[in-house]
């Protein structure tokens, strides 16, 4: 049985997180599964940014506000930082094909795989809703 998370970190937090542990880099999702690193203003295919960790994060006050925080590093300048994506059935489809397009090299870092660095008790349980967008992106529960 998996029991829903309590999960009252906040975007800032996890973006903060990211930051200390050398991710403070921005990017900004593009059409085309593309990204826009916003250091040295390359756009390119999400396919060639890896993905070190992702964090999912839900609305506190209405779980269907679904967001996930990646960190990424662009292949042009090498910067390190985190790209802010919906998922979910509420997600554009422009995130949801950049999701689906990056090079996913978690567990290849330092950073722990699905919880962001400012997360002090690991990967938080995954609920239900979780499950399925990690199925329909490819991944196993």
């Amino acid at each position: 049985m998996i029991n829903n998370p309590s999960d009252n970190t906040t975007l800032s937090a996890v973006l903060a997180g990211y930051e200390d542990s050398g991710f403070d880099g921005s990017f900004s999702p593009m059409n085309e599964g593309r990204i826009e690193c916003l250091s040295c203003g390359s756009t390119l295919a999400a396919s060639q940014f890896t993905m070190a960790s992702l964090r999912r994060l839900e609305g506190a006050s209405d779980p269907d506000d679904m967001i996930a925080v990646v960190a990424i590093t662009c292949p042009k300048c090498a910067t390190k930082g985190a790209l802010v994506l919906g998922y979910g059935p509420m997600a554009s489809a422009e995130d949801n094909d950049i999701l689906a397009l990056l090079d996913d090299r978690r567990g290849e870092d330092s950073l722990q795989p699905d919880a962001s660095p400012a997360d002090s008790t690991g990967p938080t349980l995954k609920s239900a809703g979780m499950q399925s967008a990690d199925v329909a992106n490819g991944e196993r529960p």
